[in-house]
């Protein structure tokens, strides 16, 4: 399996979703958008989906939610941490079997949280097993 392959299948199945939804909700009205799907690491194109006005407020609505959770004002520690053991478990599942820390902190406006908290939550991660540090400084094996 090549690097860029579980992208492209995600990219596939978000477009595969998007053409459901916008299938399912039988809008009569005309197409105002086209989402255009594309998957990394070069951003290869995978389909384009057309939407009507109302699909695109609601989709806009969802949008909107999620990142108005995903604020770091917004973000529990708690909540936080699933984001963080969701991240792991996809690079995990992408057949990674190492995390730096600069991976995670990268994540920092996923997870919600500063890079200060990601730091202490590292060490946190190690205690509970969920980590194990390497030899080299910042990197650590996913258990």
């Amino acid at each position: 399996m090549k690097a860029s392959e579980p992208d492209s299948s995600r990219a596939k199945v978000l477009a595969a979703a998007f053409r459901t939804w916008t299938t399912v909700l039988d809008d009569p009205e005309p197409a105002v958008a086209r989402l255009e799907i594309r998957y990394p690491p070069a951003w290869a194109f995978a389909t384009t989906v057309s939407i009507t006005a109302r699909q695109q407020k609601r989709l806009l609505g969802f949008l909107r939610d999620d990142l108005a959770e995903n604020r770091p004002g917004h973000s529990t520690p708690e909540r936080a941490a699933t984001v963080i053991d969701g991240l792991l478990a996809e690079l995990a599942a992408a057949g990674r079997t190492r995390v730096t820390t600069a991976d995670l902190a990268e994540a920092a406006p996923r997870i919600g949280r500063s890079r200060t908290w990601i730091a202490a939550h590292i060490t946190d991660l190690i205690d509970g097993g969920r980590l194990a540090e390497t030899r080299r400084p910042d990197t650590f094996r996913i258990a």
